[in-house]
């Protein structure tokens, strides 16, 4: 309690600053600081999500490394298209916010890409027609339901 008293006699005075309140009061700063920039954190209004895999196969074969992305006709801030990467065996699981969520329930529009090199130097190439990189000329559609979606297979033609 002295030393509070004595910290506070020593301001009121006019006299110098003792050290210990030059690394109190920049703690404090600190501490004010962060609470401001935590409290000022824009919250993610996040959809709920329901678990959806599905896979793409192209004559009969699995495709691997492929780009899976479920467009939507959604307007809401901050809207993430559900997007997934095709495993080995052309099989997927789609995700919105966090690895292997799913996506909100719906009706998408589906695009699906593979970008790869033919040798390591050389710049990747969409290995799959183009159309199929347009959601709007893939032809390619889905409706994920507010349950667990286990998808038809995507067939590439």
């Amino acid at each position: 309690m002295s030393q509070v008293v004595s910290v506070w006699n020593t301001l009121r005075n006019g006299n110098r600053r003792p050290r210990s309140l030059g690394l109190f009061g920049l703690s404090l700063t600190m501490l004010c600081m962060t609470a401001m920039f935590v409290g000022c954190e824009k919250t993610e209004a996040r959809l709920p999500t329901f678990k959806v895999s599905g896979k793409v196969v192209q004559k009969g074969k699995a495709v691997p490394n492929a780009t899976v992305i479920f467009h939507a006709n959604r307007t809401e801030e901050g809207f993430i298209k559900p997007r997934a990467i095709t495993k080995p065996d052309g099989t997927f699981e789609l995700t919105t916010y966090e690895s292997g969520d799913g996506a909100p329930a719906g009706t998408y529009e589906v695009s699906i890409e593979q970008w790869l090199r033919a040798k390591p130097e050389e710049s990747p190439e969409n290995r799959l027609p183009s159309v199929l990189s347009n959601p709007s000329t893939s032809g390619l559609k889905a409706t994920v339901a507010d349950a667990v979606n286990d998808l038809s297979p995507f067939e590439l033609k």
